[in-house]
């Protein structure tokens, strides 16, 4: 049985962070750690780094940020550690060929959907826009096409009506890393037999706009609170109302219904407020002014008039 010894993990995320834990736990400590050079966040545009360097350094693993992974010179610093393998976890770099045929047994990557379906860099909040009951993750062999190397194994997840962006990202990033350590056992033991994935049934899950996350009343309540759960509680599914825009962050469908789409006509007591939609009303709970914390609905509509005021889709100047 082959023995895989040297390895160099790239991931950038929160998301990539339980599969770099798990390779320490499974004694397969990373000889290099890639990720995304740190940004400026925030107000303050503090530089800040990444969770994948945060826990690197607290683990004492050599950390590369290279502006592009693809120059001659990640290039040479790549071959240099001869790797038998690397592992991705949403690094957020398309890797190109000359990287990818430097390691022994190739580069696995881990990715949260059900491959061929929702390819891209937005598998979750694609999943839970569709109201899709199920997902899972897919550990699979990169080639030059994005998302669409031969499959080594998947895992099925069942999607909870409550789940939202956040809680279902760490659902898929704990099943994933626990995979990816399956993964490279198969390919020790020779037991991988990847799979050709069908490209017939490939979909794409874009990237998210701005477009993406604002709110259109005339959708259904259902549509829009699978919106809102995909978005919550970074960056936010937004509309305006009285003139500023609000995050919506958690809701609830109804059964109940009205014609005027966008109206609160009705505030419930320790709930929220109900808007109309396009089909059905929409319990709406908790809410992100602009400018202000996170706050219940219900405590919101204590301190603002907004009953019988409506929800507009874009804003009357600057339009």
């Amino acid at each position: 049985m082959k023995r895989i010894e040297k390895i160099i993990f790239m991931g950038t995320p929160e998301f990539s962070v339980p599969t770099l834990k798990k390779l320490l736990q499974d004694r397969r400590k990373p000889q290099l750690v890639i990720t995304q050079p740190d940004r400026k966040r925030g107000r303050g545009q503090k530089l800040s780094q990444s969770p994948v360097k945060e826990f690197a350094l607290e683990h004492d693993l050599e950390v590369y940020q290279p502006h592009s992974v693809n120059t001659l010179s990640s290039l040479e610093k790549i071959q240099a550690f001869e790797p038998d393998l690397i592992v991705t976890a949403a690094f957020g770099k398309i890797l190109k060929n000359k990287i990818l045929s430097i390691p022994k047994y190739g580069c696995i990557n881990l990715h949260p959907s059900l491959l061929p379906k929702y390819r891209g860099p937005s598998p979750i909040n694609w999943a839970l826009f569709h109201g899709d009951s199920v997902t899972g993750t897919t550990v699979f062999y990169m080639n030059s096409k994005m998302d669409a190397g031969d499959i080594i194994l998947q895992g099925r997840l069942s999607i909870q009506h409550d789940d939202n962006f956040i809680t279902l990202s760490k659902k898929l990033s704990e099943k994933g890393a626990n995979d990816i350590v399956e993964a490279i056992s198969l390919i020790e033991q020779g037991k991988d037999s990847p799979v050709p994935q069908n490209d017939r049934y490939a979909t794409y899950s874009h990237l998210i706009t701005r477009k993406n996350r604002q709110i259109k009343w005339h959708q259904t309540a259902d549509e829009i609170n699978n919106q809102i759960r995909g978005l919550a509680p970074q960056p936010g599914a937004f509309s305006y109302l009285k003139e500023k825009e609000i995050k919506i962050l958690k809701a609830t469908p109804t059964y109940r219904e009205h014609s005027s789409v966008g109206r609160i006509v009705e505030i419930e007591k320790q709930e929220g407020f109900l808007v109309s939609t396009g089909y059905r009303l929409l319990l709406v709970r908790e809410i992100k002014p602009q400018g202000k914390p996170a706050m219940s609905a219900y405590a919101y509509s204590l301190g603002v008039k907004i009953l019988h005021e409506r929800f507009k889709d874009k804003l009357k100047t600057g339009w």
